[in-house]
């Protein structure tokens, strides 16, 4: 029953700019009838920001900055919040983390990512029968050289970032925006699934199962219940070439997108990466081709193309 508005301010490079774009976005999110910050409801806030193609297309740590101190101004202590990611070596191109350094803290906030234990669960995992990459069946003869039968098993196996979305824990999602072959966008949606899972690798590039991954994993009731909003950060994006990072396709636009559906935040985003395509003689990616709006729908998570967008 909760909002798959959007709503949009303009950004900027200043952690000062980008506060006040937050506290006007929030504010009128909570007006319209959105989830309202408040540590006596919600005690526990986890930000998933997004740094796989760091330093070149990450989220800005300007950004998050400046939803770190809008947090505090809402009564967030240090230890009521913490900053994750998947990998180490991108949360240090990012400039996130430090070179060396345990327990890792960003701007006196608990860093986590998949090399903490607590990062995953072992009874917390997407199991599928699609086969892992190369890399991944190498790193499970490692890990289990004598044992076939659990290799086979960790095989089926993706587990989940519960430290985002267990006990009393809600997450706040950053992400950019990336062009996606399979995906229509890669955004909001994919940075909460498959940007956060382990053996996630196995998905990207199938032109099925990886929307259908991404809603299958938020569409997880103790994940999707968990959410607060998600924020597209389009100061820098990629329209194309999607897959891998390339400088050549990056269009910049000085707006935050925010909402609290990760899905109508991605297919709005889209219709930005889509203006930038037709200009440079790329053909448009259709929403209604993008099966992961599809399947969001039918798993009952929203129909984007009921989505307003409101500037704020």
């Amino acid at each position: 029953d909760r909002s798959i508005d959007v709503f949009r301010s303009k950004s900027g490079k200043t952690v000062e700019f980008c506060l006040s774009s937050i506290e006007r976005l929030v504010s009128f999110s909570e007006s319209n009838g959105g989830v309202r910050l408040n540590p006596a409801v919600l005690p526990k806030i986890g930000i998933k920001i997004e740094t796989s193609c760091a330093p070149g297309l990450q989220v800005s740590p300007v950004l998050v900055d400046a939803l770190l101190l809008f947090l505090k101004g809402r009564g967030y202590r240090n230890d009521q919040v913490f900053v994750a990611d998947h990998d180490l070596m991108t949360l240090r191109s990012a400039g996130f983390a430090q070179s060396s350094g345990n327990p890792r803290f960003f701007k006196g906030y608990p860093l986590y990512c998949s090399e903490d234990k607590s990062f995953f669960n072992s009874d917390w995992y997407h199991d599928s029968p699609m086969p892992p990459t190369p890399q991944d069946r190498v790193r499970f003869f490692l890990r289990y050289p004598k044992d076939r039968e659990k290799r086979v098993l960790e095989e089926r196996k993706s587990y989940l970032p519960a430290r985002l979305f267990l006990g009393d824990v809600h997450w706040i999602n950053l992400a950019v925006a990336m062009d996606s072959l399979n995906l229509g966008i890669d955004g909001a949606a994919a940075n909460f699934s498959l940007g956060a899972i382990d053996n996630a690798r196995r998905f990207l590039e199938k032109p099925t199962l990886a929307p259908a991954a991404v809603t299958e994993i938020l569409a997880i009731p103790e994940i999707w219940q968990k959410r607060v909003f998600s924020i597209i950060d389009l100061s820098k994006f990629q329209f194309a070439g999607g897959g891998r990072f390339d400088a050549e396709f990056l269009g910049r636009e000085p707006i935050l997108l925010l909402g609290e559906n990760p899905f109508s935040v991605d297919y709005l985003a889209l219709q930005t990466l889509n203006e930038l395509r037709v200009k440079r003689g790329f053909s448009p990616r259709k929403s209604e081709d993008a099966l992961m709006f599809r399947y969001a729908k039918e798993l009952g998570l929203g129909d984007v193309k009921d989505a307003k967008l409101f500037d704020v």
